[in-house]
């Protein structure tokens, strides 16, 4: 919670100092290796414009879930990313981009000894890109595709690779 904290203050301050523009967004995809839903939400700051070339950082927080064999465990990624986003023709544009961070772990469950709850923290990083279409002056619609690796979670003394995924996803963003 900390590292969140510190992140978005540091965006803020570097956000005030360029007066930039504030930009929240949202994503919703389909992670192609486990077959799981995949959302994310980003708030974030456009820092320069040049040449239709727009530059952004942003924290971005993703959430995947999933249920086996009486267990959930859900994986909760949160990245500080740079962002480029470009216009093309007839309202048509580009994005790409890339994120370090952390990623949450916690697996519940039940064993003979009564409800597990086990939870670590990794090492998280992304490269993402694709298409957009700019519906207005502040609104943004986007559908692209995003790689996520996380590093390996050590639970109960055994170390679990998380690996990596590749999501699908559409999503909406509003510059303000």
């Amino acid at each position: 919670m900390k590292k969140i904290i510190i992140t978005l203050f540091v965006i803020s301050a570097l956000a005030a100092a360029a007066r930039a523009s504030a930009i929240v967004g949202a994503d919703v995809g389909y992670l192609t290796d486990s077959k799981e839903a995949y959302f994310s939400s980003r708030i974030g700051y456009e820092l320069a414009v040049t040449s239709n070339v727009s530059h952004q950082l942003e924290v971005e927080v993703g959430y995947t879930e999933t249920e086996e064999a009486g267990a959930s465990a859900d994986l909760l990624p949160v990245t500080l990313n740079y962002r480029v986003q470009g216009g093309l023709d007839r309202g048509f544009g580009y994005y790409a981009g890339a994120g370090l961070g952390f990623a949450r772990t916690r697996v519940d469950g039940v064993s003979i000894g009564g409800p597990v709850r086990l939870r670590d923290n990794s090492f998280a990083a992304q490269a993402f890109a694709g298409l957009t279409y700019q519906a207005s002056p502040a609104v943004t619609l986007s559908v692209g595709a995003k790689y996520i690796r996380i590093s390996d979670v050590n639970l109960a003394g055994t170390t679990f690779e998380v690996d990596d995924d590749v999501a699908l996803s559409a999503g909406i963003s509003f510059k303000f």
